[in-house]
């Protein structure tokens, strides 16, 4: 029987039962087992954990726990002041961009009303989501934490909230892509970016009723969904700094 004992730090407290928060967790191992194996039961997805100390040194994911072992699990590196810690993803995304779970598409268009990059669908399985965040450098956003404790996953978020409105707000927090956030610049259907139509173009809409009360049309340049400014424009600029504020 191996036995260790356990803490998580930070943020990773919200992921666990109230009775085991801000404790030391003895954990008894019937055999040998990596810490992204220790991780499972402690119901706390890799991508989530920045830095795990064992035994007063950091270890990486795949090291095998030993009887004895003293772990400490962290969100951040940020707490710790030593400038030998390597945290686990020792290269963090060029940008904020999101991949959404199949349960999450109303706080996808909500991040994409800011400007953000969200890709969602409505049907797309975990296997495909994962292979796309791989492939394009995505942050996974979901409220599964099986799909996080894929072991190809290397950077996602857990969504702790329930409603949209707290959920974004929840994003905002974490990531804080302010230098990526462009309100009303993205298409909420497509994620597509959304572009101003020359005169020719409008004209060729066959839409007289636009041309003649807008004097600016836009449109995506995904899906050609169409935008102007009328009554809901002013409506969708409140919330937005409703959003923000």
């Amino acid at each position: 029987m191996i036995q260790v004992q356990c803490r998580c730090h930070g943020r990773l407290n919200e992921l666990l039962p109230p009775s085991q928060r801000w404790r030391v967790r003895t954990m008894h191992l019937k055999q040998e087992i990596t810490l992204q194996q220790l991780l499972i039961p402690l119901h706390i997805p890799h991508p989530e954990v920045d830095l795990v100390m064992v035994n007063g040194a950091p270890a990486r994911l795949d090291y095998c726990v030993r009887h004895g072992d003293q772990i400490h699990i962290y969100p951040d590196i940020g707490d710790i002041d030593d400038a030998a810690i390597v945290p686990l993803r020792v290269r963090p995304l060029p940008r904020a961009r999101f991949i959404l779970d199949v349960h999450l598409g109303r706080l996808a268009r909500r991040l994409r009303l800011l400007g953000l990059d969200c890709w969602y669908r409505s049907q797309m399985d975990d296997r495909a989501i994962v292979r796309l965040a791989r492939i394009q450098e995505r942050v996974i956003l979901t409220r599964d934490r099986g799909l996080l404790q894929r072991v190809e996953v290397s950077h996602g978020y857990y969504v702790r909230a329930i409603r949209p409105e707290a959920q974004l707000r929840e994003v905002l927090a974490r990531f804080e892509p302010g230098p990526w956030l462009r309100p009303l610049s993205r298409c909420m259907r497509c994620n597509g970016l959304i572009e101003t139509m020359s005169g020719e173009e409008v004209q060729r809409l066959s839409r007289p009723d636009l041309e003649r009360e807008f004097s600016v049309i836009y449109r995506c340049v995904g899906c050609h969904q169409l935008y102007w400014q009328g009554s809901h424009y002013e409506q969708l600029r409140k919330y937005v700094d409703q959003l923000l504020s």
